[in-house]
């Protein structure tokens, strides 16, 4: 098991790339939405966003790795108190770290210094691929101190985290790209997993929209914390209104946009 989760956890950059290259072509031949034509540009500055945040995140999944190993070696946590049979607490961790991050996902909304940085991640006025992982740098940071210091407090093995991390980050992915799915994709897979048109209504530029659907990757949360709603695509308008101008867009925009004004 152990060989299986390090050949997984060394392939996760691989299969982001992979992902990431699919669908940035996929959406390009068969596009769900008609966007700008200024959108080709936009996708480059994406993915150069998206090149200093994967670094960064690289080097923080290592500190992560540690503390959740060094948890696992000494037996800590309260999923470790509970003596439950290995699968169980496997699939528990990888549940308990998907709600790790609705909740955090949830603070960044709410707390005004977090939304500074996660705001970047909504300022896209357009979605496709490339959205997926725009963020700014400082919330890969937030991120990974909420897993490095909560998950092992939880018990999650550094297994349950690799595996959730290599399901989670193509699913993004996914969920961002300028696709239509079938209509029973949307319908069935939404009951456990989220699907594209569940995260669209997530980058809606209206406040109660944007405030809804914060599931990364089980859609249970949002059911059971009732912070679910539906739109149709179509009707959609993406972005945020304070953050529309071509400045907030590119490269450097986006680095600065934490420090500008919240209004």
């Amino acid at each position: 098991m152990e060989a299986i989760i390090s050949t997984l956890e060394q392939a996760v950059p691989l299969i982001i790339i992979v992902f990431l290259t699919l669908f940035m072509s996929l959406e390009t031949l068969l596009p769900y939405l008609t966007q700008s034509k200024y959108r080709k540009k936009q996708r480059w500055h994406n993915v150069g966003n998206l090149l200093v945040s994967f670094a960064l995140n690289a080097a923080l999944s290592g500190v992560v790795s540690y503390s959740l190993t060094m948890s696992t070696s000494n037996q800590f946590g309260l999923l470790y108190h509970l003596h439950l049979p290995f699968i169980v607490a496997l699939i528990a961790g990888i549940l308990l770290s998907d709600l790790n991050g609705y909740l955090a996902h949830r603070l960044y909304h709410k707390v005004p210094l977090f939304w500074r940085f996660h705001r970047v991640h909504h300022s896209d006025v357009e979605l496709d691929a490339s959205s997926a992982l725009r963020m700014h740098p400082f919330e890969f940071i937030f991120q990974a101190t909420t897993q490095a210091t909560v998950l092992p407090l939880l018990g999650v093995s550094n297994s349950s985290f690799v595996i959730y991390v290599a399901f989670s980050l193509p699913l993004f992915i996914i969920n961002h790209a300028n696709i239509k799915f079938p209509h029973w994709y949307e319908k069935y897979v939404s009951l456990l997993v989220i699907t594209p048109n569940w995260h669209r209504v997530h980058h809606s530029s209206k406040q109660n929209e944007t405030d809804s659907n914060y599931a990364d990757v089980f859609t249970i949360w949002d059911r059971i914390f009732s912070s679910h709603k539906s739109q149709k695509p179509e009707e959609i308008t993406f972005g945020l209104e304070t953050l529309r101008e071509k400045e907030s867009q590119t490269f450097w925009g986006m680095l600065s946009t934490p420090f500008k004004s919240l209004k």
